[in-house]
Order: C-alpha cells, then sequence, then structure tokens
C-alpha cells in the first residue's frame, strides 16, 4: 500500500477548490506569472461575488423603503451571509498566504517520515523471537498503520460528504427559479422571470438581453462561495486529522520511549520531545489561520439555523422551505464538524500525557526521570483551536451553540407572534 498516495488522496479536491479560489497552497517555486494569475483569480472571484453581496444589500433598502415584513425581507438572509462567510475564509488564508504554505510544508516533511516508516516492506518482519528488536519495530509499524488507515479513511469520507453536499446546494439553489417558472408556465400559462439571489441592480435584470447573464453571474457567485466555503474547511479538517494522526503516533512512542540503554532512551526521549514541539507549533499555525474566520462561522452559522428555523416555520412557499432547510443543514454540519475537529486535537494531545506516564518512567536514571516530569506538565495542557479566543473548538462548545441558536429562535417566534 502506498501511504503517501493515502495522504495526497484526500488533498486533491481541497487543492483544486482552493486554486480556483486564488488561494495558492503550492510549496514549490512557480513563476511570478502564475503567481500574479492566482492572486488576480481571488481579487477577480471577490469583486464577481461581492456584485450580488452589494446587490442584495440594495435589494435589502428598497424593501424596508417599501414596508416590507420581516419574513419576506429574512429570505434574502441565507444568500448574503453565506456570500459574507465564503470570503471571510477565503480572505482569512489568502491574507495568511506565508503561514499557509510554511505549514503546508511542515505538514509534508512530517508525514513523509511516517510514510517512511509506514511504507516498510512486510517481508522484513523478523520472525526469530531470539532477535526481538526487529519483531516489535513490525508490531509498532502495524499500529501506525492502523492509525493511518482509520483516520485517513475518515477524512475521505468527511470530505466526500462535503463534496456531494456543495454539488447539491448549487443545483438545488440555482435550479429553484426554473422549477418554479416552468410551474407557473404549466399551470397559468405563464410566468415572470426569476433570479437565484433577491437583487436590485443598477439596471434592469429582466430583460431578454440581461436576464441569462445575469442568472449566469449569480450561478457562478454560488459556485465562487461553494469553492471558498469547500476549499478551506476541508484544509482545516485535513490539518486536525494529520495533526491527531501524528499526536496518535506520538504517544504510542511515548509509551515506548524507554529502551534497555539510558543513552538510547535519551535519543528516543529527545525525538519525541522534538517532534511534540513541531506539533504544538503547528496547531498553532492553524489556530492563527482559522481563528478569525471560525468566529466569523460560528456567529452567522448561528444567526443561519435560528432564522433557517423561523422561516421554515413560518414560511409557505414549499421552495422557499426546502432552500432553508438545505441552509439549515449546511450550517448545522458545519458548526458540527469544526468542533468534531477542534475537539479531535484536543483529545488526542491530552493522550500524550497518559502515553508518557504509562512508560517505564520508574527505571530510568535520575535525569531522565526528570525530563520525563517536565514532559508531563506540558502535556497536562491540551493543545487547542479557538474562535478568536472567545470560545474553543469542542463537543461542549457544538451544544452551546446550539443551545443559544434555539434560544434566539425561541425568542424570535414569540416576538412575531
Amino acid at each position: 500500500m502506498n501511504y503517501q498516495q493515502t495522504f495526497d488522496d484526500p488533498l486533491k479536491l481541497t487543492k483544486l477548490a482552493l486554486l480556483l479560489s486564488g488561494i495558492n497552497v503550492i510549496d514549490k517555486n512557480i513563476s511570478k506569472a502564475a503567481r500574479l494569475a492566482i492572486d488576480s483569480l481571488f481579487f477577480f472571484n471577490l469583486a464577481w461575488l461581492y456584485m450580488d453581496v452589494i446587490a442584495e444589500f440594495f435589494w435589502l433598502l428598497d424593501g424596508l423603503r417599501i414596508g416590507k415584513s420581516f419574513d419576506e425581507l429574512s429570505i434574502i438572509a441565507p444568500c448574503t451571509t453565506i456570500c459574507l462567510l465564503s470570503s471571510a475564509k477565503s480572505t482569512a488564508l489568502y491574507c495568511k498566504g506565508n503561514i499557509l504554505k510554511a505549514t503546508v510544508k511542515k505538514f509534508k516533511e512530517i508525514n513523509e517520515d511516517i510514510v517512511e516508516l509506514a511504507n516498510l516492506d512486510d517481508d522484513n518482519k523478523d520472525t526469530n523471537e531470539s532477535v526481538g528488536t526487529k519483531t516489535k519495530d513490525y508490531v509498532n509499524r502495524v499500529k501506525d498503520r492502523d492509525i493511518i488507515k482509520k483516520s485517513v479513511k475518515t477524512l475521505h469520507n468527511v470530505i466526500l460528504i462535503m463534496k456531494c453536499s456543495s454539488v447539491v446546494v448549487v443545483l438545488v439553489f440555482c435550479s429553484l427559479p426554473l422549477l418554479s417558472m416552468a410551474y407557473d408556465v404549466y399551470n397559468y400559462g405563464e410566468t415572470v422571470k426569476k433570479l437565484p439571489f433577491l437583487v436590485k441592480y443598477f439596471f434592469n435584470p429582466f430583460t431578454e438581453m440581461m436576464w441569462p447573464l445575469v442568472y449566469f453571474h449569480q450561478i457562478w457567485s454560488t459556485i465562487i462561495s461553494c469553492f471558498n466555503v469547500f476549499g478551506p474547511d476541508t484544509l482545516f479538517y485535513s490539518f486536525c486529522m494529520y495533526i491527531s494522526i501524528n499526536f496518535d503516533i506520538l504517544s504510542r512512542r511515548f509509551t515506548d520511549v524507554v529502551a534497555a540503554d539510558d543513552d538510547e532512551t535519551r535519543k528516543r526521549l529527545r525525538a519525541c520531545v522534538l517532534r511534540h514541539q513541531e506539533l504544538i507549533e503547528l496547531v498553532n499555525k492553524v489556530e492563527v489561520m482559522y481563528s478569525p474566520s471560525t468566529l466569523c462561522n460560528i456567529i452567522i452559522s448561528s444567526f443561519l439555523i435560528c432564522l433557517s428555523a423561523f422561516n421554515i416555520t413560518f414560511i409557505n412557499d414549499i421552495g422557499a422551505v426546502f432552500a432553508f432547510f438545505t441552509f439549515l443543514l449546511m450550517s448545522f454540519s458545519q458548526i458540527s464538524l469544526l468542533c468534531y475537529f477542534g475537539d479531535m486535537i484536543m483529545t488526542s494531545s491530552v493522550q500524550i500525557y497518559h502515553a508518557v506516564y504509562n512508560c517505564q518512567w520508574y527505571s530510568t536514571s535520575s535525569d531522565i526521570k526528570r525530563s520525563i516530569y517536565i514532559i508531563l506538565i506540558r502535556s497536562q495542557k491540551p493543545c487547542k483551536l479557538t474562535a478568536a479566543n472567545f470560545a474553543t473548538l469542542n463537543l461542549n462548545a457544538f451544544t452551546t451553540i446550539l443551545s443559544r441558536s434555539w434560544s434566539y429562535f425561541a425568542l424570535l417566534r414569540t416576538m412575531y407572534n
């Protein structure tokens, strides 16, 4: 089994989505022209997307001016907030481009170390029990392989679900106006032109010449939003999963850190400490890159969960209800996955403490015991990812977010009634 391919396969679509968003994750030297093209694509996508965001804002102002009801005005909220969220995610990564490329490069180096051990030939297994060392090394490699295969399979399934849900959102959202128009023609013999986004441009978008162009523009805006969400999110999941894999493997190595010879123990301990420091630094870099956009994600998703539930409850239009149900599932899945992978980092980092405690430290020399004691003190503090230090990403935060969203929904429903 090619373990390097195992690590790379889930990220192919992520790299493509980031590239189409105008975010460069290529750690190799590229020409200035290629770098300029990628940067230009980012600003082009941002300008393209905000043409619709600004038009939605003017539609909202016009609705307030003519006195539309709250449920009519709230229909526009999911489209606008998701566009803002997608741009926040892509902009946060773009602004941290140097940190992003350095982090990807460091991940590649660490994963190559794991792959080098995992890809050792199975035929190297030493069946001579009198030797013992190679047999134990082989068993440890098998444990590492099991950790890699199980974790990467989970990551692959998550990315597959994200891909399928993104395709469904684009198809459903962009086809609903056409289906509604077809329904009107079938039942009433006539219809009015409709668009995916409720917008107010400085021109009339419903003329024979402009309507197809504006419709295509809004379809591509939807696709850009999906790229801007899919790429950063799946890259975040990949970072968390690979950090968790390395913490799990490091825990196993800490458990076996004590050797028969003190010099060998010191050598192993030094290697484990260096890897631990590298992983802590990687968590800090992921925190720097994703902390602001995560805060935006939590706020916006909480708002969308509340508002989508409200519109599903009070709007009678079946098409709108279906669209809001899609937004509700998307917001719920985003928050749940962010908190799940954040909790994974905390859980796997704390395992280091238990692994160090369970090693045979009592049979080592006093200087090694002191070193292990220092490691125990540091490993009690879990590595964590936060939403700009306002909330820690874990499963407790997930339940808190859902509880508050429900409270906001109940308050909004009471005020509306």
